[in-house]
């Protein structure tokens, strides 16, 4: 059976007699329960909580059930949370109408408490498999982040993908631990995040490759300007991840990889843009390949920087086939 430990559910119903059914059936030391009574108050809990799922009522004050869903679904931040839609009416209206916004299920009241649990944990067990999302930042993972790259070359869109890395990251990981190193990379998640939700296109797309590696698909126009918040965001906040003596020196003093006692900078962002502008693409490990030889350039900077390929590739017709298994 599925693992529940620490999953965070959301109650999203105006009766709180349903809610009190739900919380109680769920209560135990896997669960992480949240509420909500109105529509305005889930989307608020949503944000504030990050819920891995919600169970939504269909009827509800301010917003109903249906136009929460909807917002949710249509935001590439919250469209991966699965969703379980409640309601008294037994129509198949209702019903149709939910899958068609992206419910994810159904449940008709009165409902067994322990078929609402087994729904929960299908649900969990399918979202997680289903988009390889990282474990750590709950961002999608390789395999969304080629799907996403090769649908943008195959409709032929204009796109710019930013390949994110930070440096001196492992230096940090080794001398603070990995607690503090899975801190880092939360909050360069949520600096990305927070940066193309503001300044990118509602359509844009972030993932994370692993590690310390993050990708941003968005569109040219975006791309210088998401880069500089990012790197602005990043700098401004990073020096909170160290303690006060690194702070005031402004670096680390550590062993590099031959074991040489060496002084290393406090943390900066490297980012790597490539676009379609200049360049023709046929396969996303085209893209990918471009990124590896600019970010090496990119990296040998000091500091914060990011450079955007401006080079044109060789015309994708004569270039050597590049197959997928």
């Amino acid at each position: 059976m599925y693992s529940a430990e620490l999953t965070k559910i959301l109650i999203v119903d105006d009766d709180p007699d349903t809610r009190d059914i739900i919380r109680l059936s769920l209560d135990s030391e896997s669960y992480r329960i949240s509420e909500a009574k109105t529509g305005v108050e889930a989307l608020e809990k949503v944000i504030t909580h990050d819920p891995d799922i919600i169970v939504l009522d269909i009827m509800l004050p301010e917003k109903s059930g249906m136009e929460v869903c909807k917002i949710l679904k249509e935001s590439f931040v919250t469209a991966h949370v699965p969703i379980i839609m409640l309601t008294a009416k037994q129509t198949i209206d209702d019903k149709i109408e939910g899958l068609k916004i992206g419910a994810d299920d159904y449940l008709v009241k009165p409902f067994d408490p322990l078929e609402l649990e087994a729904r929960i944990n299908a649900l969990l067990r399918k979202m997680r498999r289903d988009l390889y999302a990282n474990p750590l930042t709950h961002l999608p993972g390789n395999v969304p982040i080629e799907k996403e790259i090769q649908q943008a070359i195959e409709n032929r869109r204009n796109f710019a993908v930013l390949f994110v890395d930070l440096d001196n990251f492992k230096v940090y990981n080794d001398n603070y631990g990995y607690a503090a190193g899975n801190r880092v990379i939360k909050f360069t998640a949520n600096t990305i995040l927070n940066c193309v939700k503001q300044f990118g296109n509602t359509e844009d797309f972030v993932g994370h490759i692993g590690g310390d590696d993050f990708v941003v698909l968005s569109t040219p126009k975006k791309a210088n300007h998401l880069c500089q918040e990012i790197i602005q965001l990043f700098d401004s906040l990073i020096p909170i991840q160290y303690d006060e003596k690194d702070i005031s020196r402004g670096y680390i003093i550590s062993e590099d990889r031959k074991g040489e006692i060496k002084k290393f900078q406090l943390m900066s962002i490297s980012i790597a843009v490539v676009t379609n502008e200049n360049n023709q693409f046929i396969h996303h490990l085209q893209v990918a390949e471009k990124a590896a030889e600019l970010k090496k350039l990119v990296k040998k900077l000091e500091g914060s920087n990011y450079q955007k390929d401006r080079r044109k590739s060789i015309n994708p017709k004569s270039a050597k086939k590049i197959t997928s298994d």
